[in-house]
Parts: C-alpha cells; sequence; structure tokens
C-alpha cells in the first residue's frame, strides 16, 4: 500500500509558517523537523503571505460573503412580495 497523506490542521501550518518567517529556521530544518517537503512549506507561505489564517481553514463554515449573499437573496425574496402586494392594493383601489 502506498504512504498515506498527512492532513496538516490551520494551526500546524500557521506555526511551521511563522517559524520560517521569524527567521529561528531556514525552511529545510522546519521541513525536517516536521517532516513537511520544502516546497509544501514554500506553498503555505505564499497562501499565508496571500491571504492570512484564513487560507488554511476547510470546512462547510460560511464565510462573510456567503452569509451576505444568502440574506440579499433572502431580502430580494421579500421586497418582490412586497412590491406584488402594492401592486395588487394598486389594482383593488382603482375599482
Amino acid at each position: 500500500m502506498g504512504k498515506q497523506k498527512k492532513v496538516w490542521s490551520a494551526e500546524q501550518k500557521l506555526t511551521i509558517v511563522l517559524s520560517v518567517l521569524k527567521e529561528h529556521s531556514s525552511v529545510s530544518e522546519v521541513a525536517r523537523e516536521h517532516g513537511v517537503a520544502e516546497s509544501l512549506i514554500h506553498k503555505w507561505k505564499t497562501q499565508f503571505l496571500d491571504h492570512g489564517k484564513s487560507a488554511f481553514k476547510h470546512g462547510n463554515a460560511k464565510t462573510p460573503d456567503k452569509a451576505l449573499e444568502a440574506e440579499n437573496e433572502q431580502l430580494k425574496k421579500v421586497l418582490g412580495q412586497k412590491v406584488l402586494e402594492i401592486e395588487i392594493l394598486k389594482k383593488l383601489t382603482s375599482f
């Protein structure tokens, strides 16, 4: 059987990246210490610098953008209903 892929938590990735960024150790030293490929550490470092800690988070948690989009859709439905109600009331009062 092949080697099983290790899953790193956001906290573990953050610790590894910060140890490299703080220049306590070189990438190769940190890679040996944690059993991680140097290329993977460079990838995590790039992700961290581009996106911060949120780059390492996974799961089904809604991001603020998705939550706002869901709220926006719900408000559009309510607005559509209210517009329809207003149109119906205008027609009823015109009789």
